[in-house]
C-alpha cells in the first residue's frame, strides 16, 4: 500500500471516528497533517484529489468541508483506487493539456510585478539544483508556474493550475539521476518561458510550456516506467519525428 493510499485510509477513519457529516469541516490543515503522519504537500494533493471526485469541498481562508457522508460499509472508505502511476500520468496530461494555454495567456496580461516574483522563483529553482534538493526542485517548479496563473489575472485559473500542480513531491525524486545536460535543460525551460512572458509573445509561450512537460513525460516513460496517456504518447511520437528533423527538444 502506498503512502497516499495509507493516509487516505486514516483518513477515512479519522472522519468516522469524529463523526463528521455532509456539511461538517475536517479538522484544520495543520492538525491533519500531524494525525495522518504525512507533508503538507502531500495531504494537500489528497484533499485536491478528492475535491476532484465531489467528496470534499476546499474554501479558501476557511477550511476543508465533506460534501457526501461516509459510509463505514468497507475498510477504506476514501480509497480512490490511485495507481501512482495512472496518477502522474493523468497529471502530467492535464498540464501538458493546460498549461500551455495558460502561458500564453499570462503573456498578455502579466505585470512587471510578477515577472520579478518569477525571476525570484528561477533563482531559487537554481539554488535548489545546486543544494541537491529534490522536494525544493518540485516545490518551486511548481509554484513557478503558479505564478504564471497569476500573471493571468484570473483567479480560477490559478485554482485550477493550483489542482493540477497539486502533487506528491516523490514524483521528482529522479531529477538527481538525470545527466547533467538534462537537468539543465529543464532548468532552461523556464528561463526561457521567463523571458517570452517578458516578450509578450503567446506563441513562444505556448511552444516552450508544451515542450516542458513533454520533456518530462519522456523522462517519466523512459527513465521511470511510466506509462503516459494516449494523448500525450500521440504528442511524444510527433515530437521525436519532429527531433529527427529539427534536432533535439528545440524550442
Amino acid at each position: 500500500m502506498t503512502k497516499k493510499a495509507k493516509a487516505l485510509e486514516k483518513l477515512g477513519q479519522v472522519i468516522q471516528d469524529m463523526g463528521l457529516k455532509a456539511g461538517d469541516r475536517l479538522p484544520p490543515e495543520r492538525r491533519l497533517v500531524d494525525m495522518l503522519d504525512i507533508s503538507r504537500n502531500t495531504l494537500r494533493s489528497i484533499l485536491h484529489s478528492l475535491e476532484a471526485r465531489g467528496l470534499v469541498s476546499i474554501r479558501p481562508g476557511s477550511g476543508c468541508y465533506l460534501r457526501v457522508g461516509i459510509s463505514a460499509a468497507h475498510d477504506n472508505p476514501l480509497d480512490l483506487n490511485l495507481s501512482p502511476e495512472k496518477a502522474m500520468a493523468d497529471q502530467l496530461e492535464a498540464a501538458y493539456m493546460l498549461l500551455p494555454m495558460v502561458a500564453e495567456h499570462a503573456a498578455e496580461r502579466i505585470g512587471e510585478r510578477h515577472l520579478e516574483d518569477l525571476k525570484k522563483c528561477s533563482v531559487n529553482i537554481s539554488r535548489s539544483i545546486f543544494q541537491k534538493s529534490a522536494d525544493r526542485v518540485w516545490s518551486e517548479s511548481l509554484t513557478f508556474f503558479r505564478l504564471v496563473a497569476v500573471g493571468t489575472g484570473n483567479d480560477f485559473l490559478v485554482r485550477t493550475v493550483e489542482q493540477v500542480c497539486s502533487a506528491d513531491m516523490a514524483a521528482y525524486d529522479f531529477f538527481f539521476t538525470l545527466r547533467r545536460e538534462e537537468r539543465e535543460a529543464i532548468f532552461a525551460d523556464h528561463i526561457k518561458l521567463l523571458h517570452a512572458l517578458r516578450a509578450r509573445d503567446g506563441e513562444w509561450a505556448r511552444a516552450i510550456t508544451s515542450n516542458y512537460f513533454l520533456r518530462m513525460c519522456n523522462i517519466l516513460e523512459e527513465r521511470e516506467q511510466v506509462p503516459m496517456t494516449d494523448l500525450v504518447y500521440r504528442s511524444l511520437r510527433e515530437k521525436a519525428e519532429q527531433e529527427q528533423k529539427d534536432g533535439p527538444w528545440r524550442t
